[in-house]
């Protein structure tokens, strides 16, 4: 049982397990590069990756980069919240598999920068339930997600997961809802600022963010090997959640209120790669985010393990197949 050894239980395989899988993902858009696309992002990513789409390597090695971060950020998570029965790189293997499949994903953008402070956000968020409702846990959640915003714009239409993720873990205060509020309102007001007070040029502003709010279908037709993959991983993720609704009842309180609020970020997920990002591939990172953890703990339980190693060389093997044809 190759895969479930090296992801499921083993920490240091698991680790060079993540990264050879990281790089033969991104190794067919090495070998056959293509000039990245570019990107009208907000001043924090222009000023930081702005240059870089200039550069094709040097983009594909950031995007790789970041990927590597986001699913070492996503094992913290697991271990820190005892999401899993074992500590492993489950998350990060399902992570990449989710979200890193088209080429076309293989490169640095708005959506990708905004995803590491949406789920370090969330990382955050799940800490309430250990607070006091005094204390101000929410407030630097929502300024990590403002933060963010700064290079995708479109992050601020999380706030409303964020009310009811906390709500969720534990009984909220009305200070704490506002608290979003104000962390988005202090980066507007910083920006206004900036472009008003500083460089006299309030118009230049409203352009930016009329053109980092705009809703544009960003739907690229894909060969067919890419819709039986995606067919394939939803069967997974639905017998998976078969699992997790008759195992739910066993599980810590804690524990419980997490996967439940993971829940709420799949369907706000879904909806935003939808109806925001418009079929964007970036979009599936922030679908990618839950799925990643159902998947790990279906792939966790004790039972059928080869099933569950059957079931992993068909994905990767589908994998393959997406990778030589698109």
């Amino acid at each position: 049982m190759i895969w479930l050894r090296i992801f499921k239980n083993n920490r240091a395989g698991g680790v060079v397990g993540v990264i050879v899988l990281a790089v033969l993902l991104f190794l067919i858009s090495f070998i056959r590069p293509t000039e990245p696309a570019d990107f009208e992002g907000m001043p924090f990513y222009n000023l930081i990756f702005g240059n870089i789409h200039a550069l094709p390597v040097l983009n594909r090695i950031i995007a790789l980069l970041v990927l590597l971060i986001i699913c070492l950020m996503l094992v913290r998570i697991s271990f820190r919240y005892l999401l899993l029965e074992h500590r492993s790189y489950m998350p990060g293997f399902y992570f990449l598999l989710f979200s890193a499949i088209l080429p076309s994903s293989h490169q640095v953008s708005p959506a990708l920068i905004g995803s590491v402070f949406y789920i370090l956000s969330f990382a955050i968020v799940f800490r309430v339930h250990e607070k006091n409702p005094g204390d101000l846990t929410v407030f630097n959640a929502s300024l990590v997600l403002a933060l963010g915003s700064m290079f995708y714009l479109k992050l601020v239409w999380f706030i409303p997961v964020i009310w009811i993720s906390i709500s969720t873990l534990r009984p909220v205060t009305f200070r704490e809802l506002v608290h979003p509020l104000i962390a988005f309102l202090l980066l507007g007001l910083l920006l206004f600022g900036w472009y008003w007070g500083i460089q006299d040029d309030a118009d230049h502003l409203f352009a930016i963010l009329r053109e980092n709010m705009a809703l544009r279908s960003a739907y690229e037709p894909s060969h067919f090997s890419a819709f039986v993959y995606y067919g394939y991983f939803i069967l997974l993720v639905f017998i998976a959640s078969i699992y997790m609704v008759r195992r739910f009842p066993t599980r810590k309180t804690s524990v419980q209120n997490i996967f439940q609020v993971m829940f709420y970020i799949f369907v706000a997920g879904s909806l935003f790669a939808v109806l925001i990002a418009r079929f964007a591939p970036a979009g599936l990172l922030y679908i990618a985010f839950p799925v990643s953890f159902l998947m790990a703990d279906y792939f966790h339980r004790r039972k059928n393990p080869w099933f569950h190693e059957l079931a992993m060389w068909v994905l990767v093997g589908l994998a393959v197949y997406v990778q030589l044809m698109v």
